[in-house]
């Protein structure tokens, strides 16, 4: 592996600036991973290092590299027909004893090749959900998986004690293992959420020892919750409350506290969240494919409630973007009920603000950290160009980015990843991916290249 350029300006580009996203021509100076300033654009360099360091930005957006609060990277089988059309409980019971047959090596390659997937469709940070842990080793696998592909990632070390007993974990198995990649500094401690997975996988009373566990090591908190109506049904008769003021009894609910779905919420709920200052993962495409229901997303933000977005094994943040608008004006019978400014937030800086790195990404300006994505502007697709953020919310999509910035690295570059080769990654993945399907015994198509 080799490592990523150095870029030093993007010149001429159309940059979404600001907590605004206000559509600017303009030039981009980079320095030290970050941006150093944001400047009316000027003449072409002619020196050679220069322009070795330079991106063209004629015809391109620049839009603050998105943030995926909420993925499971060791998607390997996407379309499995074993699960395909099953609610949330059932289709999960598949999922469990599918990935009691996953090693070391499937959580590697999932990693490697979720994260690059990510990078390639504009995300620059990722937070990974992972679980579960029934073999050695496999943290370990994933977060060499993230490295390898160049994506900033976040680990939310999921927790499962039941109820599945081929992948469950002893709660004190866990907490060694959590105490240990801080120790080590495998994961350092502004990117490591203790994250019980849900209700479903662990008892309310782990709950409230991941808040200790939390606060010792100086890292967030990360659940699903209220994701289902069956799963506010467990909260109520196991706790005695309704999931959100019983992770509030339980000392859940911080500012450091990442919550994804919230889907089935009540007005207080909404109010305790806001007092509270946690934040909400909004997963659109996945909420409807498993028919879920409709996160009350408007209300929450005009509660000051902080929602961000997660692709959750779907696909990318620019659909997410557009899904968030459209099922919200849908289900509100409301076209404004979320707004274009509230999906550009939600897909960046919200995202940012939600893993404690507010001041540090999620935006176009100077001293933030230099995670761009860099996406056509002049397509067919989009003509004529008229209204900027239109354009990139409903006329642009992943095979639209051009380069992937992180920290001012060039780890994508002209759609294709600068630190791996991506036919043999796509070949290691498919020997992988076939050895587990023969595993779990669901034979390939010959379209199917394993």
């Amino acid at each position: 592996m080799t490592d990523a350029p150095v870029v030093d300006r993007i010149t001429n580009v159309t940059a979404f600036v600001g907590d605004r996203f206000e559509p600017r021509v303009v030039d981009l100076r980079l320095a030290d991973g970050r941006i150093a300033d944001v400047v009316a654009p000027g003449p072409a360099q002619a020196e050679s290092r220069q322009e070795e360091r330079t991106l063209d930005g004629r015809g391109l957006f620049a839009f603050p590299g998105m943030i995926d609060c909420h993925d499971h990277l060791r998607t390997l089988t996407p379309g499995l027909a074993s699960a395909e059309g099953l609610s949330l409980d059932d289709f999960l019971r598949v999922l469990w004893a599918n990935g009691a047959e996953m090693g070391r090596e499937e959580y590697r390659i999932g990693a490697t090749l979720g994260s690059l997937q990510r990078l390639k469709t504009g995300i620059t940070t990722v937070v990974d959900h992972c679980y579960t842990f029934h073999a050695p080793g496999l943290d370990e696998a994933s977060i060499e998986g993230y490295g390898a592909s160049g994506v900033r990632w976040f680990y939310a070390r999921g927790i499962m004690t039941r109820p599945f007993e081929p992948v469950c974990e002893a709660w004190d198995d866990a907490e060694a293992k959590i105490r240990d990649l801080v120790a080590s500094g495998l994961v350092a401690r502004d990117r490591l959420f203790v994250a019980p997975v849900s209700i479903r996988q662990a008892l309310p009373e782990e709950f409230a020892r991941a808040r200790s566990l939390a606060d010792d090591l100086g890292v967030g908190l990360y659940t699903h919750v209220a994701e289902t109506a069956e799963e506010v049904d467990v909260w109520k008769r196991e706790a005695g409350a309704s999931p959100i003021r019983a992770l509030d009894s339980l000392g859940f609910l911080t500012e450091g506290t990442v919550l994804v779905h919230c889907v089935y919420l009540d007005d207080g709920e909404i109010e305790l969240l806001a007092e509270r200052g946690a934040h909400v993962i909004h997963c659109p495409t996945n909420n409807m494919k498993l028919a879920k229901g409709f996160t009350r997303v408007p209300d929450l933000l005009a509660a000051g409630v902080n929602v961000a977005l997660g692709v959750d094994m779907m696909l990318d943040l620019l659909i997410e973007m557009r899904t968030e608008i459209g099922m919200q004006a849908a289900h509100r019978l409301d076209p404004n009920a979320v707004s274009k400014l509230d999906a550009f937030r939600m897909a960046t800086s919200s995202g940012a603000r939600a893993l404690g790195w507010g001041d540090r990404t999620g935006l176009i300006e100077s001293g933030r950290l230099a995670d761009l994505a860099l996406l056509d502007a002049r397509s067919l697709l989009q003509a004529p160009l008229i209204d900027p953020a239109y354009a990139l919310l409903y006329a642009t999509h992943p095979g639209m980015v051009r380069h992937v910035l992180v920290e001012g690295r060039l780890v994508v570059r002209d759609g294709r990843s600068t630190l791996l080769d991506e036919d043999a990654l796509i070949a290691e993945a498919e020997s992988i991916t076939r050895a587990y399907m023969e595993r779990i015994g669901f034979p390939e198509g010959p379209w199917f290249r394993g």
